[in-house]
């Protein structure tokens, strides 16, 4: 029995300490902001965020071009970014997905614009409809893809900074539960050998 509590135990801990490690995009209000002015300044223009709620945005964000003109610009109706990074990958695996996209234009040898995460993805060639969003030679285009992806992970699941704030409370939580009830059922078990005996 007492294996099979520390083992309880070591599991609870061991899951709260996966969760910890799973972020590899900084996902701080400072980047988060940043993001959220790239955002503006580079997407906007043809990406929506109908789903994005805040004080100064409380219908979202509508796209600056409507989907016709840019459905005839670019060949394809620009989607709406609400979702993205949660689409495209649990934890911050999307917003990777989403900086990986960023920062994977090249030009081919016969000047086509091309994305190495989009042929990954897609096992195609990798032209994608949405032109280089950031100058290739942008000494901040990193940091800015960063940003941008922090942002969008933020807006695909805007409570997730709350849950992993509370997720360490609950995990005490259970292992105190878990303690006390193993104690509970001992002294019961307890009782009951005792009464057996007689």
């Amino acid at each position: 029995m007492k294996s099979v509590f520390f083992t309880m135990i070591a599991v609870l801990l061991s899951t709260a300490v996966l969760a910890a490690e799973g972020l590899s995009i900084d996902i701080s209000s400072s980047a988060v902001e940043r993001g959220q002015n790239v955002f503006i300044s580079n997407c906007n223009a043809c990406h929506g965020l109908k789903y994005y709620r805040d004080r100064d945005h409380m219908s979202g964000y509508a796209p600056l071009m409507d989907a016709v003109t840019a459905e005839a610009t670019f060949g394809a109706a620009p989607p709406d970014l609400s979702l993205i990074a949660s689409a495209r990958g649990k934890s911050t695996h999307g917003a990777e997905y989403v900086y990986e996209f960023l920062t994977s234009y090249y030009t081919d040898a016969d000047g086509r614009v091309k994305n190495r995460a989009f042929a990954e993805e897609t096992q195609t060639e990798g032209v994608t409809a949405m032109p280089q969003p950031f100058l290739a030679e942008d000494p901040e285009l990193k940091a800015k893809a960063h940003d941008v992806a922090a942002f969008l992970y933020t807006v695909s699941d805007p409570s997730e900074t709350e849950r992993r704030s509370l997720g360490k409370y609950v995990m005490v939580y259970m292992v105190v539960m878990t303690a006390l009830l193993y104690a509970l059922n001992k002294l019961t078990w307890k009782k009951v050998n005792k009464k057996l005996e007689r």
